[in-house]
Protein backbone atom coordinates (compact mmCIF):
# COMPACT_ATOMS: atom_id res chain seq x y z
CA UNK A 1 0.00 0.00 0.00
CA UNK A 2 1.70 3.23 -1.36
CA UNK A 3 1.57 5.75 1.77
CA UNK A 4 1.02 9.72 1.38
CA UNK A 5 4.54 10.67 3.39
CA UNK A 6 2.18 13.03 5.60
CA UNK A 7 0.54 9.26 6.84
CA UNK A 8 3.88 7.84 6.74
CA UNK A 9 5.01 10.49 9.27
CA UNK A 10 2.77 9.98 11.44
CA UNK A 11 2.39 6.05 11.85
CA UNK A 12 6.68 6.22 11.87
CA UNK A 13 6.76 8.80 14.83
CA UNK A 14 3.28 6.85 16.82
CA UNK A 15 4.98 3.66 16.86
CA UNK A 16 8.92 4.91 17.63
CA UNK A 17 6.58 6.52 20.63
CA UNK A 18 5.48 3.52 22.12
CA UNK A 19 8.75 1.39 21.95
CA UNK A 20 9.79 1.15 25.91
CA UNK A 21 13.28 3.56 27.12
CA UNK A 22 14.76 0.02 27.49
CA UNK A 23 13.57 -1.39 23.92
CA UNK A 24 15.48 2.10 22.52
CA UNK A 25 18.48 1.74 24.54
CA UNK A 26 18.89 -1.90 23.51
CA UNK A 27 17.74 -0.90 19.83
CA UNK A 28 20.04 2.02 19.50
CA UNK A 29 22.77 0.24 20.62
CA UNK A 30 22.11 -2.80 18.12
CA UNK A 31 22.10 -0.10 15.62
CA UNK A 32 25.02 1.31 16.18
CA UNK A 33 26.73 -2.26 16.18
CA UNK A 34 25.17 -2.64 12.48
CA UNK A 35 26.42 0.40 11.17
CA UNK A 36 29.93 0.39 12.76
CA UNK A 37 31.57 -1.11 9.38
CA UNK A 38 30.19 2.19 7.47
CA UNK A 39 32.00 4.50 10.28
CA UNK A 40 35.25 2.26 10.24
CA UNK A 41 35.26 2.94 6.53
CA UNK A 42 34.51 6.65 6.39
CA UNK A 43 37.10 9.61 7.55
CA UNK A 44 34.50 12.77 7.52
CA UNK A 45 31.15 11.65 9.04
CA UNK A 46 28.20 13.93 9.89
CA UNK A 47 25.67 12.64 12.29
CA UNK A 48 22.56 14.10 13.40
CA UNK A 49 22.10 14.69 17.94
CA UNK A 50 19.66 12.57 18.24
CA UNK A 51 16.40 13.85 19.98
CA UNK A 52 13.48 12.66 22.23
CA UNK A 53 12.65 9.26 21.25
CA UNK A 54 14.77 8.92 17.87
CA UNK A 55 17.77 6.12 17.37
CA UNK A 56 20.16 7.52 20.29
CA UNK A 57 23.55 8.36 18.62
CA UNK A 58 25.36 8.72 21.48
CA UNK A 59 27.59 5.94 20.62
CA UNK A 60 27.83 6.30 17.57
CA UNK A 61 29.61 9.92 18.42
CA UNK A 62 31.79 8.65 21.03
CA UNK A 63 32.93 6.01 19.10
CA UNK A 64 33.57 8.10 16.56
CA UNK A 65 35.38 10.54 19.01
CA UNK A 66 37.33 8.06 19.98
CA UNK A 67 38.36 7.21 17.05
CA UNK A 68 40.08 10.20 15.41
CA UNK A 69 37.07 10.56 12.64
CA UNK A 70 36.09 14.19 11.98
CA UNK A 71 32.68 14.42 13.13
CA UNK A 72 30.11 17.18 11.64
CA UNK A 73 26.81 18.00 13.11
CA UNK A 74 24.06 19.75 11.95
CA UNK A 75 22.81 23.56 13.20
CA UNK A 76 19.31 24.75 12.11
CA UNK A 77 19.40 27.59 10.10
CA UNK A 78 16.08 29.56 8.35
CA UNK A 79 15.21 26.66 5.99
CA UNK A 80 18.55 24.34 6.43
CA UNK A 81 21.17 22.97 8.14
CA UNK A 82 24.52 24.11 8.36
CA UNK A 83 27.27 21.33 9.44
CA UNK A 84 30.05 21.68 12.12
CA UNK A 85 32.99 19.84 13.57
CA UNK A 86 32.80 19.11 17.07
CA UNK A 87 35.32 16.98 19.10
CA UNK A 88 33.13 15.81 22.64
CA UNK A 89 29.27 15.89 23.13
CA UNK A 90 30.73 18.71 25.63
CA UNK A 91 30.64 21.27 22.38
CA UNK A 92 27.18 21.31 22.11
CA UNK A 93 24.37 22.86 23.46
CA UNK A 94 20.56 23.93 23.08
CA UNK A 95 19.35 25.82 19.97
CA UNK A 96 16.23 25.52 17.85
CA UNK A 97 13.68 23.37 18.91
CA UNK A 98 15.47 21.96 21.97
CA UNK A 99 18.02 20.46 20.24
CA UNK A 100 21.62 20.20 21.13
CA UNK A 101 23.74 22.13 18.17
CA UNK A 102 27.29 23.44 17.82
CA UNK A 103 28.33 26.38 19.14
CA UNK A 104 30.86 27.30 16.72
CA UNK A 105 33.21 25.25 14.74
CA UNK A 106 35.17 24.63 11.18
CA UNK A 107 32.04 24.65 8.78
CA UNK A 108 32.07 21.18 6.24
CA UNK A 109 30.18 21.34 3.01
CA UNK A 110 28.12 17.98 2.65
CA UNK A 111 29.83 17.13 -0.30
CA UNK A 112 32.83 16.68 1.94
CA UNK A 113 31.04 13.94 4.17
CA UNK A 114 32.16 10.40 3.33
CA UNK A 115 29.20 9.56 5.10
CA UNK A 116 25.96 11.16 6.46
CA UNK A 117 23.64 9.65 9.32
CA UNK A 118 20.13 10.81 9.39
CA UNK A 119 16.95 10.99 11.28
CA UNK A 120 14.15 9.46 9.88
CA UNK A 121 9.84 9.81 10.66
CA UNK A 122 9.67 6.42 8.50
CA UNK A 123 11.11 4.60 5.53
CA UNK A 124 10.47 1.88 3.57
CA UNK A 125 12.60 -0.72 1.69
CA UNK A 126 13.29 1.43 -1.36
CA UNK A 127 15.08 3.82 0.66
CA UNK A 128 12.56 6.68 0.80
CA UNK A 129 12.24 8.17 3.94
CA UNK A 130 9.93 10.99 5.75
CA UNK A 131 11.96 13.58 8.33
CA UNK A 132 9.68 15.84 9.96
CA UNK A 133 8.22 18.10 7.32
CA UNK A 134 10.61 21.50 7.18
CA UNK A 135 12.35 19.93 4.72
CA UNK A 136 15.94 20.36 6.29
CA UNK A 137 18.24 17.43 4.83
CA UNK A 138 16.15 17.74 1.29
CA UNK A 139 18.48 20.21 0.33
CA UNK A 140 21.55 18.49 1.52
CA UNK A 141 21.28 14.79 0.78
CA UNK A 142 21.85 15.07 -2.84
CA UNK A 143 25.17 16.53 -1.84
CA UNK A 144 26.35 13.75 0.07
CA UNK A 145 28.56 10.90 -0.98
CA UNK A 146 27.14 8.08 1.16
CA UNK A 147 23.63 8.45 3.17
CA UNK A 148 22.24 6.14 5.68
CA UNK A 149 19.26 6.34 7.91
CA UNK A 150 18.77 5.54 11.36
CA UNK A 151 15.60 3.95 12.34
CA UNK A 152 13.50 1.75 14.23
CA UNK A 153 12.55 -1.44 12.34
CA UNK A 154 8.67 -0.16 13.39
CA UNK A 155 9.23 2.57 11.15
CA UNK A 156 9.43 0.63 8.19
CA UNK A 157 5.96 1.47 5.93
CA UNK A 158 5.22 -0.69 3.00
CA UNK A 159 5.33 2.03 -0.11
CA UNK A 160 6.09 5.61 0.67
CA UNK A 161 5.28 7.56 -2.21
CA UNK A 162 8.04 10.12 -2.96
CA UNK A 163 7.86 13.67 -3.83
CA UNK A 164 9.91 14.41 -7.04
CA UNK A 165 12.88 16.28 -5.22
CA UNK A 166 13.30 13.37 -2.46
CA UNK A 167 16.54 12.17 -2.53
CA UNK A 168 16.79 8.03 -2.10
CA UNK A 169 18.72 7.13 0.95
CA UNK A 170 21.59 4.37 0.06
CA UNK A 171 20.61 2.16 3.13
CA UNK A 172 18.52 1.87 6.50
CA UNK A 173 19.75 0.72 10.01
CA UNK A 174 17.64 -0.79 12.47
CA UNK A 175 17.73 -2.54 14.87
CA UNK A 176 17.87 -5.93 12.68
CA UNK A 177 20.41 -4.24 10.24
CA UNK A 178 20.79 -2.36 7.32
CA UNK A 179 18.12 -2.56 4.25
CA UNK A 180 18.33 -2.01 0.66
Amino acid sequence: MLLDKQSARSTGLRNRASLSIEDRAEFSHQIFLHVLPELEQADIISCFVSMRDEVSTAEILDWCFSHQKTVAVPKTLKHTLEFHVIHSRDDLKPGVFGVLEPEGGEILSPDQFDLILVPLSAFDAQGHRTGYGKGYYDSILSHCQKKIGLAFSCQCMSSIEPDPWDVTLDHVVTEKGKLK
